[in-house]
């Protein structure tokens, strides 16, 4: 068994990877981690299919021969996307929707786009298609700009509904990756409203590190746990940033055993999870740091 705050904390965003593999390779990778862990078994997440590939899932698990799975559907379109894609996941035998995730696409009226996204999984709920299903909608780092209260007017639409936030930490684009400061800013912006929040895109690694010819820091997701915590413990903007760009790998381990797993577990009441594009790496970083057992 695994620490409690490392439980179900890294589901497999492998379909967003540079180069990803086919559907069928993915489910099967994914398949196999389940059946053979024994360390790292209950650290693995839900599988995060988007909505385009929802028609190929149910007969990919049962040519694989595969138990039902737990997933996540992406939808990738807007507000309008997201019915469609509930109702064919809830239709689909050997597959278990536990979590939805949507972003808004308005730009120019966030909280409108927000109000659209939170009508229409209301709507879902209202006819049971939404029961035990995590809902988690993305909002745009990059629309939270000093001297605009969007990006916070968006957030106070998902807490009203007590809907989850999501927050890209990277991506295709070396501009995708937001600052630490942005970054921290947006948690402190989350858990002042009680949202709970996931943190996707470019996040296989544990600890954060920089590149070597930019120096510009990427992100890693034991950072961004003891980042929630610092900023849960009154920490200040400067403060919880500090906690995200750390990249000493043995700094980060000092610190998770300073804090105690009993402080990391409730954090992960807010900090839910992240989306690896490798799951293996993440894994395997964890194995390194010697949070996880040995492998066979």
């Amino acid at each position: 068994m695994s620490a409690p705050y490392l439980r179900d904390l890294v589901a497999d965003t492998s379909y967003e990877a540079p180069a990803a593999h086919g559907l069928r390779e993915r489910v099967e990778a994914y398949a196999a981690r389940r059946s053979t862990a024994e360390d790292h078994g209950d650290v693995l997440g839900p599988l995060v299919v988007p909505d385009t590939e929802l028609p190929l899932v149910q007969g990919t698990v049962a040519a694989l021969g595969a138990d039902e799975i737990d997933v996540v559907v992406a939808v990738t379109g807007g507000a309008g996307a997201i019915e469609p894609a509930v109702r064919w996941a809830t239709r689909q035998e050997r597959l278990r929707l536990v979590g939805l995730t949507a972003a808004v696409r308005d730009l120019d009226d966030l909280a409108r786009g927000a109000h659209r996204v939170v009508a229409m999984v209301g709507q879902l709920e209202a006819e049971g298609l939404l029961e035990d299903v995590d809902v988690q909608v993305g909002l745009p780092l990059h629309a939270r700009t000093e001297g605009s209260l969007r990006w916070q007017h968006a957030l106070d639409t998902l807490a009203s509904q007590d809907l989850r936030l999501v927050l890209r930490t990277g991506g295709a684009d070396p501009e995708e990756v937001p600052s630490a400061e942005t970054l921290a800013g947006a948690v402190g912006d989350a858990l002042d409203r009680e949202v709970a929040f996931s943190c996707r895109g470019d996040l296989a690694h544990a600890v954060a590190w920089r590149e070597p010819d930019t120096g510009r820091v990427r992100h890693g997701f034991l950072n961004v746990l003891l980042a929630t915590r610092a900023s849960l413990d009154g920490g200040d903007v400067g403060a919880v940033a500090e906690r995200l760009a750390l990249t000493a790998s043995e700094r980060v381990v000092t610190e998770l055993g300073v804090i105690g797993e009993s402080s990391l577990e409730s954090a992960r009441r807010w900090f839910t999870g992240v989306g690896s594009e490798d799951v293996d790496a993440s894994l395997a970083d964890l194995r390194a740091l010697s949070l996880l057992g040995p492998t066979d």
